[in-house]
C-alpha cells in the first residue's frame, strides 16, 4: 500500500471517528485543544508519556480522550493533525 493511501485511510478513519464524537463542554474543548497542541508540538513519545499516565492515575476525566476507545479520540486525532499540519506549513 502507497503512502497516498496510507493517508486516505487514516483521514477516512479520523473523519469517521469525529463524526461518531459527542457534543464536548467548553472546559473539555480546551484541555483537549490545550494537549493536542502540545503533542504536536512535542511529538508522539509526549502521546506515549500521557497514555502511560492515563493508565497509571486512570484519570479518565482529563486524559480519557488520548486512549483510542474513548469518545472524544476522534477530536483530539482532528486537532493534533491540524496542529501538526500547521507546524509544516510555512506562514503566507
Amino acid at each position: 500500500m502507497g503512502n497516498a493511501e496510507e493517508a486516505a485511510m487514516e483521514r477516512q478513519m479520523v473523519r469517521r471517528a469525529v463524526e461518531d464524537c459527542p457534543r464536548l463542554a467548553q472546559d473539555e474543548k480546551e484541555r483537549i485543544d490545550k494537549v493536542a497542541r502540545f503533542v504536536a508540538r512535542d511529538g508522539d513519545l509526549t502521546e506515549t508519556i500521557l497514555l502511560r499516565l492515563l493508565k497509571i492515575t486512570k484519570n479518565q476525566r482529563r486524559w480519557g480522550f488520548i486512549s483510542p476507545d474513548h469518545p472524544h479520540h476522534g477530536y483530539y486525532l482532528r486537532r493534533k493533525i491540524s496542529e501538526q499540519c500547521r507546524a509544516i506549513r510555512p506562514p503566507r
